[in-house]
């Protein structure tokens, strides 16, 4: 039979004793303490430095203005010229017409009254002509008027298109009268060159 090894108590007690005192005792893990937030100081604001008065601002950069370049030069272009008017045979019968308007002239009154008078030969305006060349007429006199506009051109204008605009009232500072005036005028140039017409004006 085999043998048995007896372990007396007293002696497995002494080698219990003897490794707790060998063992050291574990320490308690230190408890983590809470972070306390500290109150975050605000930044004390830094002034600027007052500006000196005897410093002088630095004066601006001066910008030179854009240079313009001349746009290059077009070829000039050929206008037509109007053509030029042909000789009129001489003897040729000037063509006149005339309108009339009382404008202010009216009964009782001396106002003058307008005539327009448009000249061409052979279809081409007469622009040369002026007060001398024109001979107003007055024919059967309205009844109660006691003088004509005969030979009265009070205002006399060329318009520069074949166009007269005359102005006329009666002689001697004589009032209008109301009817119809029928008048003429005649026209010569200093080639012998004669027209006329004749018109009605009608006073009110």
């Amino acid at each position: 039979m085999a043998k048995q090894t007896i372990v007396k108590k007293g002696a497995a007690q002494k080698t219990v004793a003897v490794a707790k005192k060998t063992a050291p005792a574990a320490k308690p893990a230190p408890s983590a303490k809470k972070a306390v937030s500290k109150p975050i100081s605000k930044p004390t604001p830094v002034k600027a430095p007052a500006a000196s008065a005897s410093i002088k601002p630095e004066p601006a950069a001066v910008v030179a203005p854009p240079v313009k370049v001349a746009a290059p030069a077009l070829p000039a272009t050929h206008k037509h010229a109007p053509p030029p008017k042909p000789p009129v045979p001489a003897g040729t019968p000037l063509a006149v017409s005339a309108q009339s308007s009382p404008g202010m002239a009216a009964n009782g009154n001396t106002h003058p009254a307008n005539i327009l008078i448009v000249v061409t030969c052979g279809g081409w305006p007469v622009t040369e002509l002026s007060r001398d060349h024109f001979t107003l007429m007055e024919h059967f006199e309205v009844p109660g008027q006691t003088s004509p506009f005969s030979n009265n051109i009070t205002s006399f204008r060329n318009a520069g298109t074949g166009a007269y605009l005359l102005q006329t009232k009666p002689i001697n500072g004589a009032p209008w009268r109301s009817g119809h005036h029928l008048g003429q005028i005649l026209v010569s140039t200093n080639e012998d060159q004669q027209g006329q017409a004749a018109f009605k004006l009608i006073v009110r």
